[in-house]
């Protein structure tokens, strides 16, 4: 919308709809400027969160407040304001013919000092009343004024006498938990010794296996020369066998 088109708001009254029609004014900002209402200038818009200086000088030419009540007032008839302005002129005299002719007179109030006393006579009597009723109704419950004698009160001081036992008693087991505690720092020191132990046996296993790797590898190797070496030696008495026949086989021939 061109802001040439956009009619004056007054922010006091305007609804949402009409507050979306200013530059740079959006739903929430406007409803931002209906819950800060009411505003008496453009500056009190200030206080309206989300709304900065920039958007307000846009705005400015376009909000419309309501003129106060001392404009109407300076519209009214000039008689009308003639005789308010002398009627207080005339209250006024009148006022001033009274004191001439009754004169105030001012008495100094004393306080009564008897009444003070026997309000605080009154006082300690109630609180003397409740002392003695309070004892009365403690003797007619106990039969004695002796707390000690109290049902409550016994059955109080078994309960702590209970308490107290269970108290020593988990001290003990505490005791006992501290010591096992303590035992089991000493395991835990020698477990953490037989772990170093076993990591070292470990690699030293580890290291032997890797040795006996090595050595079946080379056992391998001599295996298979072995056995080349044992068809090279049955080669050669084959060829040492049939050598000793044809030999054999000539000497005899005549």
């Amino acid at each position: 919308m061109a802001q040439d088109d956009i009619q004056a708001v007054n922010p006091n009254t305007a609804d949402e709809d009409q507050l979306r029609q200013l530059p740079g004014v959006g739903p929430q900002l406007a409803g931002r400027i209906v819950e800060g209402r009411p505003y008496q200038s453009a500056d009190d818009l200030r206080q309206v969160q989300g709304l900065g200086d920039s958007v307000l000088d846009d705005i400015k030419p376009f909000l419309a407040f309501d003129a106060p009540a001392l404009e109407s007032a300076e519209d009214q008839a000039p008689d009308e304001k003639e005789s308010e302005s002398s009627e207080p002129s005339r209250k006024s005299d009148r006022n001033a013919d009274e004191e001439r002719k009754y004169p105030l007179v001012l008495t100094e109030s004393k306080p009564d000092r008897n009444g003070i006393w026997a309000l605080l006579a009154v006082a300690a009597a109630s609180v003397l009343c409740s002392v003695t009723l309070t004892l009365s109704v403690l003797a007619g419950i106990n039969g004695t004024l002796d707390f000690g004698r109290h049902a409550a009160l016994q059955e109080t001081r078994n309960e702590l006498i209970q308490i107290r036992s269970q108290f020593e008693a988990t001290q003990v087991e505490l005791e006992a938990l501290r010591g096992r505690a303590e035992a089991l720092e000493g395991v835990s020191g020698k477990i953490v010794e037989i772990e170093t132990q076993v990591g070292t046996l470990q690699q030293q296993i580890g290291e032997t296996l890797a040795a006996v790797d090595a050595m079946q590898t080379e056992i391998s190797v001599v295996l298979e020369e072995t056995r080349a070496q044992a068809e090279r030696v049955a080669r050669f008495q084959t060829f040492l066998d049939g050598l000793s026949r044809l030999i054999g086989q000539v000497v005899t021939e005549p």
